[in-house]
C-alpha cells in the first residue's frame, strides 16, 4: 500500500507550482503562523537527554566481548526493506534511507535464536542500522535486543533502539540509531555490535546469546550551509549553527546558551526544535542529543527530513524545555521563530 508521502511524491510539482517573492508582512504572517502551529502540536520533553557532567551524553548498555563468524544472509528467510516497517508510524522519515543505504548482509545464531544486520547507513551524524530475528520462541510484544553500537573513536554517543517488530510466526524486525561524538569529523566509521541478550520488557524475562557484528560506513556525502543566525528571551539564546542536505536527510546543529539566573532555577534546560518551511510544510524533527562543557551552555544536533525542493526558507522554533529535574515538574519556554533562507 502506497503511504501518502509516495502519493505527494507522485504530484508534478514543477508543473504545479512556482516560488514567488512575499512581502514583509507575508513574512510575519508566517511566523505567526509558525507560532500557532507550536502552540497546538506539543511534543513530549525528551529530558533523558540531559546529562549531569561536563561533557557528552552517553547511552548506558552492558555488553561483553564475544568471537563470532557471521554468515550469509542466504541461509535464514530474507527481510525486504526493514525501513518500510517503521516508516509509517515516523510519518515517512525513512522513506529514502533504503536507497542510500548499506547492504550488510552478516548472520549469526546463538541459543536457538538466528539475528541478521540487514542495512545500515550513516548520514554523517547518526547511524541508523536494521535487523531481523528468526526464533521459534516467543518473544513477546515489549521485546528489544539489549546492546548499544560501539564505533571506532566516539568519545560518547546518544541512541534509541526500537522494540521487536513480529512480522511472521517466527520472524521479528527492529532498528537501532546511534549519533556518536567524535574530537574531528569522521567521514567514515568503524562500527560493531555485540547483542547480549534480547529482554521482555514488561515480563524483564531475558534470552541471552552471543551475537556478534562488524562493519564500515562511509557518510552519504550533502551540502553545508553555515548559519549563524539566533532568537533569545528570558535568558536564554538559541543559535542555528548549521544545515547540512543529504539525499536521505537533512541535520542540522544548534546550540544553546543560558544565563546563569536560569540555570540556578531550573535544573535543565533543554531546547527543540519545531520546523517549518516558507510553503508551510512541517518537518518531523528526531533529537540526536548534544554535549556541554559547563553543564548549561549545550550544543545539540537533530535531524529531519530532506527539505523540500521548492522552499527556499525554514523557520526554526525552538521550544525551549525547563526542568527542576527528578520528575519533580517542568514549564515550557518557546522563542520567537529563526528564518533561514536556504543556499541554492
Amino acid at each position: 500500500m502506497k503511504t501518502i508521502y509516495k502519493r505527494l511524491n507522485e504530484l508534478n510539482v514543477d508543473e504545479e507550482m512556482e516560488p514567488i517573492e512575499i512581502s514583509d508582512d507575508e513574512k510575519e504572517a508566517m511566523k505567526q503562523l509558525v507560532r500557532k502551529k507550536i502552540h497546538r502540536k506539543r511534543r513530549i520533553p525528551k529530558l533523558w537527554r540531559n546529562v549531569a557532567a561536563a561533557a557528552v551524553i552517553t547511552m548506558a548498555s552492558i555488553t561483553t566481548i564475544g568471537i563470532g563468524f557471521p554468515t550469509l544472509a542466504s541461509q535464514i528467510p530474507i527481510v525486504n526493506n526493514i525501513f518500510s516497517y517503521f516508516n509509517d508510524e515516523e510519518d515517512g522519515f525513512y522513506t529514502e534511507y533504503e536507497e542510500f543505504a548499506t547492504g550488510i548482509g552478516q548472520v549469526q545464531t546463538s541459543n536457538g535464536i538466528t539475528m541478521a544486520v540487514d542495512h545500515a547507513v550513516y548520514d554523517g551524524k547518526t547511524i541508523t542500522l536494521t535487523y531481523s530475528v528468526e526464533t521459534e520462541k516467543e518473544l513477546g510484544k515489549n521485546t528489544g535486543v539489549n546492546a548499544p553500537v560501539e564505533v571506532k573513536y566516539e568519545t560518547g554517543a546518544t541512541g534509541t533502539s526500537s522494540s521487536l517488530k513480529k512480522i511472521g510466526d517466527t520472524q521479528y524486525v527492529g532498528m537501532i540509531t546511534s549519533t556518536p561524538f567524535f574530537d574531528s569529523k569522521q567521514d567514515v566509521v568503524t562500527v560493531k555490535w555485540r547483542p547480549r541478550s534480547i529482554v521482555n520488557e514488561e515480563t524483564m524475562k531475558e534470552i541471552k546469546g552471543e551475537w556478534n557484528f562488524d562493519f564500515i560506513l562511509r557518510e552519504v556525502k550533502g551540502e553545508v550551509q553555515s548559519v549563524a543566525d539566533s532568537t533569545s528571551k528570558d535568558g536564554i539564546k538559541v543559535t542555528i549553527n548549521e544545515i547540512r542536505s543529504t539525499d536521505i536527510s537533512t541535520v542540522i546543529e544548534y546550540s544553546q546558551k543560558v544565563d546563569r539566573s536560569v540555570s540556578e532555577m531550573w535544573e535543565w534546560v533543554t531546547a527543540e526544535l519545531f520546523v517549518m518551511d516558507n510553503l508551510g510544510n512541517e518537518y518531523k524533527v528526531n533529537g540526536n542529543g548534544g554535549h556541554s562543557e559547563n553543564e548549561q551552555d549545550f550544543y545539540w544536533s537533530a535531524t529531519m527530513g530532506k527539505i523540500n525542493e521548492q522552499a527556499t526558507s525554514l523557520f526554526f522554533t525552538p521550544e525551549v524545555i525547563l526542568s527542576e529535574g527528578s520528575g519533580q515538574g517542568h514549564e515550557t519556554l518557546t522563542l520567537d521563530p529563526i528564518e533561514v533562507k536556504l543556499e541554492k
